[in-house]
């Protein structure tokens, strides 16, 4: 730091005093300041150039990179909104039959798991065929949205981006049913499906939308060589629109990096190739009818001490900071922190206040194992103040905010305690 801040000028000033005769520091002012001012200058131009390369690289600003979903009727889905797109594309396409489909269900976190628990248990849900038939139905959630989510983390770890969870409230509520006399005893009949307390929870016909489209790149200007090995970067140039890419690594490409509208691909190859690249859609989210279901994402509200702590890797330190990152992440949800506590690993949750839901930062649970198998830490016990909150959708809001605690806080289990409204 020294080096770089060093003040030259005055330095040579001082100096300048230390010479007696007036002609030869006269001629030694010219030589040393107006003749290597201009040396100094430029040094200092590139040093800050190379500075501000490095920052753009390693610095990219998060709100590039959030995620959002939906759910909208399949019927209402608009092809021409920019912004949304399926996070499957089959789910464009109406099964044969309407059992085939995957449901949502629009309950609450205590429902969601009791209709999981039934479906899988003895007391499968149950169906009756246009012949009279009764059929039983295994109830298990979309193995294909997670199969999404694991491809989303893969391209942000290929792509050199730093992970933020991603909020499953919707994700987590399709389930697809299984029939457990196989499909070839009720395909091509129509099915009437005993719902029983969740009918007026079970929504049929709706698909999940995210921000995110993939799309097909290819470089646009002649490859060059790396110094170092025998290696190749290929440029592509991306929109300057506020929204994040991320490029779909493997193969031969060995890493990629980022420069201002552009991305830079590193690769083996001399030759340039097409490559998918999946765009984060940002800002402007379209007005298309139909569109109306609550929008689910990860971005955070931005807040000058909020920024500054992301850039220097700070951890939450301090109750209020720890209060201020609640209401960040809180997104259109009142949502806030009454308190904490620490509680021994072996305090039992079903000791605790029935009234009370018990909630888990676990929606980062589908990309991997636990990283404690056999959990020994103690517990890190958040009440939340929801102020009476009736949408279903609340707990998830809570979940999702003790998934990103529960990042930043691995020494310890994170639960959190809301008032239970029934959903």
């Amino acid at each position: 730091m020294e080096e770089k801040y060093f003040d030259y000028e005055g330095y040579i000033q001082r100096r300048l005093k230390e010479i007696d005769d007036l002609d030869e520091r006269r001629y030694a002012k010219e030589l040393l300041l107006e003749g290597l001012k201009g040396v100094f200058a430029w040094a200092e131009a590139k040093y800050g150039n190379l500075e501000r390369r490095i920052q753009e690289e390693i610095d990219l600003p998060w709100e590039r990179f959030a995620v959002c979903t939906t759910i909208v009727e399949r019927k209402n889905y608009d092809p021409i909104n920019s912004f949304w797109h399926p996070v499957c594309e089959g789910d464009l396409e109406k099964k044969e039959n309407s059992w085939m489909e995957a449901i949502y269900l629009a309950a609450d976190e205590r429902s969601c798991r009791e209709f999981l628990e039934k479906g899988c248990g003895s007391g499968a849900v149950e169906g009756i065929t246009e012949s009279g038939v009764r059929v039983r139905f295994r109830v298990k959630r979309a193995a294909r949205y997670e199969e999404g989510m694991r491809k989303l983390h893969a391209l942000f770890s290929g792509s050199g981006i730093p992970w933020q969870t991603v909020h499953m409230g919707h994700l987590e509520r399709f389930f697809d049913l299984v029939p457990e006399d196989g499909e070839e005893a009720i395909m091509g009949e129509e099915v009437r499906i005993l719902w029983g307390k969740w009918e007026t929870g079970v929504k049929q016909g709706l698909i999940p939308l995210w921000n995110i489209e993939c799309i097909e790149a290819e470089p646009q200007e002649y490859r060059y060589p790396c110094l170092d090995e025998v290696l190749y970067e290929h440029v592509y140039y991306l929109k300057d629109d506020g929204d994040g890419y991320l490029a779909e690594t493997g193969g031969d490409i060995l890493s990629v990096r980022y420069g201002k509208n552009e991305m830079v691909v590193k690769t083996r190859t001399e030759e340039q190739k097409i490559i998918s690249l999946y765009r984060l859609h940002q800002g402007n989210r379209g007005d298309s009818y139909g569109y109306s279901h609550p929008v689910l994402s990860n971005g955070k509200e931005e807040h000058l001490a909020a920024r500054y702590l992301r850039r220097t890797g700070n951890f939450i330190q301090t109750p209020l900071e720890l209060h201020r990152r609640v209401e960040e992440l809180s997104g259109d949800y009142p949502i806030r922190l009454a308190g904490y506590e620490i509680r021994a690993a072996g305090d039992s949750p079903k000791d605790w206040d029935e009234m009370e839901e018990i909630l888990e930062g676990d929606m980062d649970a589908y990309y991997g194992s636990q990283v404690f198998p056999r959990d020994k830490r103690s517990l890190l016990l958040f009440r939340f103040e929801t102020n009476n909150i009736k949408d279903y959708l609340y707990e998830s809001q809570i979940r999702y905010i003790l998934s990103q605690l529960q990042r930043e806080f691995l020494e310890y289990r994170c639960l959190g305690l809301a008032p239970h409204h029934g959903g």
